[in-house]
């Protein structure tokens, strides 16, 4: 069965859809509510944004949980209704003016929901797909475009209907969103899906939690890459948090944000649409990748023309768009189905950790231009250290760690 046949697949999607519809609207609106209505200072917002992301960094501890879950249809249902209580609750909240804490115990709880539902989804995939590794490939390009495509439509929305429309009513309309992926992913079929908990289940006995991490490293390839790309988006978090300042540095303005936002956008979402295309293997392809971006970012910061230096970013941003599908396709490639939520998992909490120390670095240095140097050149290493090593590991290759590991 293709993927376009296969309805479980399509309501699956439609209802990642919506969740990424409902928490990019969600996001916004909560910065909204957090500065304009309760007029929290920096610090306070700081704690909100640590929030967000400690379930991420605490997320390996549930990926055997996923993995042997025995229905993850009622798990994604499960998880969707948590989003709706809660985001419920924050309306409450938000309309009798009750105190921040309760705003950000809410908030806790819906990152919380919100980082296990990607990795069960992940999880969930490879038994709609029957483990089909060619439909698994096919998918990863399907869901990126979809988030993108999401990712842009939600948040020009949210940002225009801020204007009119007041943030009660904006809840009630995201309260309904995620009510509307329940019942999508209510109608998925029991029916026709091949269940990998049952052999997950046997290894995770003997295994523990240990096994994650095992795992992981057993594909070198995949791991090594995956260890970059989390300290890679780290500093890239770091860097866009940050640009409004750069744009200060060169004497553009403030006000030029959005323009470099919406290049940044554009360049992610021209850089997915033709990831499908790409047939490179997958350590050649980010050998590539890195030196080209990361010999970009250093010539943004030696170059003077302002629009040579938006060119130079929209490549970098490009490639960041084509890495996601060939990222994903690189996971479902060298990791087996019935482990998926684990690895999962584990690449997300590499990546909040990642992150959430390169969001530091700027309290104790903040050199802009040197954070961008030392970015690109970062880049360039990890992109020198593929083409060196180990170049008979350049293809997928099974490995079965003993049970008793």
């Amino acid at each position: 069965m293709t993927l376009e046949k296969n309805n479980n697949f399509n309501l699956l999607v439609l209802g990642r859809v919506l969740t990424n519809f409902g928490d990019s609207v969600y996001s916004i609106t909560l910065m909204y509510i957090a500065v304009s209505i309760y007029n929290l200072d920096v610090s306070s917002l700081a704690l909100f944004g640590l929030v967000s992301f400690l379930p991420s960094m605490i997320s390996f501890l549930f990926g055997s949980f996923i993995d042997t879950f025995n229905n993850k249809k009622m798990l994604l249902v499960l998880l969707e209704c948590i989003h709706f209580f809660t985001l419920t609750g924050v309306l409450i909240t938000v309309y009798y003016q009750f105190d921040y804490t309760v705003l950000l115990i809410l908030h806790g709880v819906f990152s919380f929901a919100n980082t296990i539902i990607y990795p069960t989804q992940s999880s969930f995939v490879p038994e709609i797909l029957h483990n089909d590794k060619e439909e698994m490939s096919k998918s990863v390009y399907i869901m990126n475009i979809t988030n993108n495509i999401t990712d842009l439509s939600s948040n020009l929305i949210a940002s225009v209907i801020l204007i009119y429309i007041s943030t009660t009513n904006i809840l009630v309309l995201d309260v309904f969103v995620f009510l509307l992926s329940i019942l999508f992913f209510l109608r998925i079929s029991n029916k026709n899906i091949t269940k990998n908990n049952k052999k997950a289940q046997s290894e995770e006995l003997k295994t523990g939690v240990k096994f994650s991490f095992q795992y992981f490293w057993s594909q070198k390839v995949p791991s090594k890459i995956v260890i970059m790309e989390g300290i890679l988006s780290g500093l890239t978090t770091m860097i866009m948090r940050i640009v409004s300042i750069y744009l200060v540095v060169i004497n553009v303005g403030v006000e030029f944000l959005g323009v470099l936002l919406a290049f940044q956008r554009g360049s992610e979402m021209l850089g997915t649409l033709i990831s499908s295309k790409i047939k490179m293997v997958y350590k050649n392809f980010f050998m590539v990748d890195y030196l080209v971006s990361g010999i970009a970012i250093i010539m943004i910061v030696f170059v003077d023309n302002v629009l040579f230096k938006l060119v130079l970013f929209s490549i970098t941003f490009l490639l960041i768009g084509m890495s996601g599908t060939v990222y994903g396709k690189m996971i479902y490639a060298y990791y087996e189905p019935q482990h998926m939520a684990k690895i999962s998992t584990v690449i997300s909490t590499i990546s909040s950790v990642a992150i959430v120390t390169c969001m530091a670095i700027p309290m104790v240095y903040d050199d802009i231009e040197h954070l961008l140097l030392i970015t690109g050149l970062i880049t360039v290493l990890f992109g020198c250290y593929l083409l060196v090593f180990d170049k008979n590991s350049a293809h997928p290759q099974k490995k079965v760690l003993s049970k008793s590991a």
